[in-house]
């Protein structure tokens, strides 16, 4: 292995060796790690990606900055496994942006708990109303709710009745990645499905797909295979892999133990009932 001496930010450059590249590719982009590599290494690509996911131009973004950059290649720890992308966009709104494929038993309650945190940002003394505007906008490789998929979701604080909105400082949002068929027309308008092709795009063949006149695209490909070129971002990646292989193996092992306590919890009133019965029974003769 070649020396690499870890950085935040990844030495990007106008490059297309990969346009020669076929078949599978080495790492996607729903690695979270990956996600966050491009992400810290290609500011454009940021800005790109904030500007579909809030409907608005790229030049209305003056400033887009991740405020928890870690060091790219450097072993992972405990402490990274959340991976998270914090941004602050244009001084004034925190952003958190994730990539999650594992469906987390409590995910909303999760989700709750990390923009509450992020919205309690204020020091002692400071007047409430200077609290900055939070947004959670997650990548889900799942659909969260089974019975009503969209492909993207936003959920605000209002009143039931009215819907008047109680605050806009306090947004969550899901995009579905394994639902790109249910994108609206608006989605489409500002690249939503685009940017979850790229997403979920598993071969050179796709991504030279989604780069045909679409210079954003094309950029954002050249930063992917720049960054999975590099043998020690690979390798956090591929330590991200079997860490969330190990995980989702763990989760399934809770749903399948909480299904057995649920079906001894029934056995167990089942005979609880029987034996009530037969006391009854007993009492009577």
């Amino acid at each position: 292995m070649k020396n690499y001496t870890p950085v935040y930010s990844y030495p990007l450059t106008e490059d297309d060796g990969w346009r020669s590249l076929t078949g599978e590719l080495p790492v996607t982009m729903t690695n979270d790690y990956l996600f966050r590599a491009l992400l810290q290494s290609d500011n454009d690509t940021l800005k790109a990606l904030l500007a579909s996911l809030l409907r608005i131009g790229v030049r209305d973004i003056r400033k887009a900055e991740i405020t928890n950059p870690i060091l790219l290649g450097e072993s992972i720890e405990d402490k990274t496994f959340i991976m998270d992308v914090r941004v602050e966009l244009n001084y004034n709104v925190m952003i958190d942006l994730e990539m999650q494929v594992i469906r987390e038993v409590g995910w909303t309650d999760r989700s709750l708990s990390y923009i509450c945190r992020e919205f309690d940002q204020l020091n002692a003394g400071m007047p409430y109303k200077d609290a900055k505007p939070v947004r959670q906008i997650a990548f889900c490789d799942f659909t969260l709710f089974e019975d009503a998929p969209e492909f993207y979701a936003t959920y605000k604080l209002m009143n039931i009745r009215s819907s008047r909105v109680y605050s806009e400082k306090f947004i969550i949002s899901n995009i579905d990645l394994t639902r790109p068929d249910l994108a609206t027309g608006e989605d489409k308008k500002y690249g939503l499905d685009k940017w979850c092709r790229l997403f979920k795009a598993k071969t050179w063949e796709d991504m030279k797909m989604l780069a045909e006149n679409n210079a954003v695209m094309k950029k954002s490909i050249s930063g992917v295979w720049q960054l999975t070129e590099e043998e020690r971002i690979r390798e956090q990646c591929r330590a991200r892999e079997e860490w969330i292989i190990n995980d989702k193996w763990k989760m399934n092992k809770i749903a399948e133990l909480e299904q057995e306590n649920e079906k001894q919890k029934q056995e167990i009133e089942s005979l609880r009932r029987d034996i009530e019965y037969l006391k009854e029974q007993l009492e009577l003769k």
